[in-house]
């Protein structure tokens, strides 16, 4: 796997893993940084641990791409030691799809841009809008985390994730 500025880290194309029983409440804990999501998922932490290594390793950095708005979010999960972290390429296909003022690096992608899949949703949320959450994203959070197996807390989970969401649009 190739992106721009990333042609010496060590990418691989994580799609595969969203099948994984153990990655949602993987993701959502350490990418999300939901500290519920394996309540959520009734998963034990401990179990968890074995996982989580997955975005731990040094020498994988894991890519996620999501479609949004005709073009292509990667989501990099940047395990160096020293400096680990979450990055979100931007293609220009998602920055011309929002032409006003509503984006910036530091508010991320304006809202009415979020996937409506669930998967993609949760991927792609981090990456998405100013702290004023209209409420319709607060129930669309709750939808995608029942669709993708979360049993329980799923508005607990959901506010948790919109409240924690970190990154650096690139």
């Amino acid at each position: 796997m190739r992106l721009p500025r990333y042609e010496d880290a060590p990418l691989v194309d994580a799609s595969g893993w969203v099948e994984d029983e153990l990655f949602w409440p993987a993701f959502l804990y350490c990418v999300g940084l939901a500290q519920g999501a394996p309540e959520a998922f009734d998963v034990d932490l401990g179990d968890l641990e074995a996982y989580l290594e997955n975005f731990e390793d040094p020498g994988q950095w894991p890519v996620f791409a999501v479609a949004v708005a005709g073009g292509t979010l990667h989501l990099v999960v940047c395990t160096m030691p020293d400096d680990a972290g979450i990055d979100w390429v931007v293609d220009e296909g998602v920055r011309a799809a929002d032409p006003g003022p509503h984006y910036t690096d530091d508010h991320g992608l304006p809202w009415p841009l979020l996937p409506s899949d669930p998967a993609s949703l949760l991927l792609a949320l981090p990456a998405f809008g100013n702290p004023d959450v209209p409420e319709p994203v607060r129930a669309a959070v709750s939808h995608a985390l029942r669709s993708v197996g979360a049993a329980k807390m799923l508005n607990e989970l959901a506010d948790d994730l919109l409240t924690h969401r970190a990154c650096l649009l690139m």
